[in-house]
């Protein structure tokens, strides 16, 4: 059972992320800022991190720069989530480092995918996507709607 961090000075939003994580049968461990989330990853065990933006003290894509540049936390897929849809901050964060970035408000389906996403890279052995090639991708998921439900294949259902 993967374990995953959820680093947010916002309590409410942790439960919810924690809540949603563990119904997906997740170990969730919290921290309320950068430095409670360094010391959680450095103790070890854990497999993923969700990291806030903006937090007070330290930044999430401070500590995203930090993690990368320790070779102990190197490889440990990291999310950067923010209310935050600023084309320069998303740069930022993926210069950074962060593997992704979720922005607020999301569904909740949105979040299992992508936090899945994010596991499975735990064990890649390719390099990360390249920071342009991401940053497309987001600008692109930042053009579609909001509120429109955007379907996804349903696998194809075989009869003897």
């Amino acid at each position: 059972m993967p374990t995953v961090l959820i680093a947010d000075d916002d309590a409410d939003h942790r439960e919810l992320m924690a809540l949603a994580l563990a119904r997906l049968g997740h170990e969730v461990v919290e921290a309320a800022d950068a430095e409670a989330a360094q010391r959680a990853i450095e103790a070890g065990g854990v497999d993923a991190a969700l990291i806030d933006v903006r937090m007070p003290g330290v930044s999430g894509i401070d500590l995203c720069r930090r993690l990368r540049a320790d070779p102990a936390t190197a490889d440990l897929p990291i999310m950067l989530v923010s209310a935050d849809v600023n084309n320069y901050r998303i740069l930022a964060a993926l210069d950074a480092g962060a593997d992704d970035y979720l922005t607020k408000p999301y569904h909740r389906a949105e979040l299992f995918d992508r936090v899945e996403l994010l596991l499975a890279r735990r064990g890649a052995t390719t390099t990360r996507p390249a920071t342009a090639a991401t940053a497309a991708l987001l600008a692109a998921r930042a053009a579609l709607p909001r509120g429109v439900p955007v379907p996804l294949p349903r696998p194809v259902r075989r009869t003897a």
